[in-house]
């Protein structure tokens, strides 16, 4: 599979969407007990195209693509607050997880982060992505309180 990775245009947001709600829906989702999928799905009622569009329009936000072809296959976003950073979007469409591309889309925003001096990665991670995050080198520090997501942080050492 021949993969590429690029910087996210304004115009790629309704793909972009189309790829984090796939996700969302066929991977994420699956993970959860009954009790908390209303609590994931709502996450989720807010992120529209149009939410999608503003975060590419963001200044302090960087977006790589994954595209197997034209077709974008992941995206991940870095929001930057000072010297912090916070993924706040990995998403893999169906069918590519487990083929690295969320591994190579992470070191690629990693380098943009240690280019910016972020000292600190941030994130919020899907119960099933904790382990994943874990392997990255991500630190677990617990539950947020609706018991939807992890809260985790990795140290950098900046460049």
């Amino acid at each position: 599979m021949n993969i590429e990775f690029e910087k996210a245009k304004l115009s790629d947001y309704k793909e972009i969407h189309t790829v984090m709600e796939t996700s969302a829906r066929e991977i994420s989702r699956k993970s959860y007990h009954k009790e908390v999928v209303d609590t994931f799905d709502k996450f989720y009622v807010e992120k529209t195209t149009d939410y999608i569009k503003q975060t590419l329009e963001n200044p302090n936000n960087h977006t790589i693509l994954a595209k197997s072809g034209e077709r974008i296959i992941g995206f991940i976003q870095l929001k930057v607050n000072k010297q912090t950073g916070t993924i706040s979007h990995l998403y893999i469409l169906p069918g590519y997880e487990g083929n690295s591309v969320g591994t190579q889309l992470f070191k690629r925003i990693k380098v943009k982060a240690m280019q910016l001096n972020i000292n600190k990665l941030m994130l919020e991670s899907t119960l099933n992505a904790l382990s994943y995050y874990e392997r990255l080198g991500f630190k677990n520090n617990g539950l947020i309180p609706d018991g939807s997501a992890y809260i985790l942080e990795m140290e950098l050492e900046c460049v």
